[in-house]
């Protein structure tokens, strides 16, 4: 969609373990690159078919002739969807008086969604709860998220959570190999601890800070078949770290904002032998370059590491992104 090569007139279809999204044209060698940093693609000559006409096939379609061009214009480019909620950013000033317009426009596209909220506050506090507010549909914050075979209850009111991480989540879950121990130092509702005992038979400690969110996450526990087994923990994972020292060989740290700052917690989880560090945080221009920097400030002062991974997350403001890095720690 961002390529704009995406043909808005067709079917997208899942077969066999693969998703074909139908194009407007070829991808040129590097557009090809750009795609394939989501997973592995193929290209073929494959006729797809038409969406139905009576069916909005974009916000944009489905508010067009009831709202100025301007507004049209500054439509939110993305947004976010838990289970049946739509969530948007943000709203561009010129956008902002047909709010309402828009979010029923949302509601014509995704025919499963109830509800849409606007953020009107940035997500901030030690619970990371982010302010909504009502814009159409159900007056309500609770929904069931599911995302590659788990499923998820969150209250958005009481618990933070982004469905952006999925690919995250799916991605450090399918690097846990079983026998091992892991450490979530910022669990919230459970995703990342959920999806790794889901398909591995490991040992996870899930903490948070936030009663509600292991309130959420005891229940997200029971509604989940697992082959592992997640152990809940409310309270400061840098407190939490000197009883369960030496422990772990692999930590999780998705706490942007802070995670810096939670290092040497992250080094007393790990075993003396060493392991790996999945460590998330705010950077800005150029993402990757100023995260890496940024991090090995920091980590140099706790022990010898070797970066292993360094990817962009997701952008979150102008020239703002979070970036994930994957570290291993050597034995001290």
């Amino acid at each position: 969609m961002a390529l704009g090569l995406l043909d808005r007139t067709k079917k997208i279809l899942s077969e066999e373990g693969s998703i074909y999204f139908p194009l407007i044209r070829s991808p040129e060698p590097d557009e090809i690159e750009a795609i394939s940093r989501a997973g592995e693609i193929f290209v073929e000559p494959r006729k797809l078919p038409d969406l139905a006409p009576t069916c909005p096939r974009s916000v944009e379609e489905s508010i067009e002739g009831k709202v100025p061009e301007d507004a049209l214009r500054s439509l939110p480019k993305s947004y976010d969807i838990v289970g049946d909620i739509i969530i948007i950013e943000r709203l561009l000033p010129e956008a902002e008086p047909y709010c309402e317009e828009i979010a029923k426009g949302l509601l014509r596209v995704h025919k499963k969604a109830k509800t849409v909220l606007l953020k009107t506050g940035k997500v901030d506090g030690p619970y990371r709860i982010p302010v909504l507010h009502l814009l159409a549909g159900e007056d309500r914050r609770e929904s069931v998220h599911s995302e590659y075979g788990i499923k998820l209850r969150v209250d958005l009111s009481k618990a933070y959570f982004s469905p952006r991480l999925g690919f995250e989540r799916n991605r450090v879950a399918s690097l846990v190999r079983d026998g091992e121990t892991v450490v979530d130092m910022f669990a919230g509702v459970g995703p990342f601890s959920i999806m790794i005992a889901k398909r591995r038979r490991s040992r996870v400690f899930a903490i948070d800070i936030n009663p509600e969110a292991i309130r959420m996450m005891r229940h997200n526990l029971s509604i989940n078949r697992l082959i592992g087994e997640v152990t809940p923990i409310c309270g400061d994972a840098s407190l939490i770290s000197s009883i369960l020292q030496n422990s772990a060989d692999r930590v999780i740290m998705n706490l942007p904002a802070q995670s810096l700052d939670f290092l040497s917690a992250a080094r007393q989880f790990l075993k003396r032998s060493g392991g790996t560090v999945h460590l998330y945080l705010f950077s800005g221009p150029p993402p990757i370059e100023s995260a890496v920097r940024n991090f090995e400030a920091r980590a140099s002062c706790v022990g010898e590491y070797e970066l292993v991974n360094c990817r962009v997350v997701k952008p979150t403001a102008p020239k703002e992104w979070i970036v994930s890095i994957d570290a291993k720690f050597k034995p001290i």
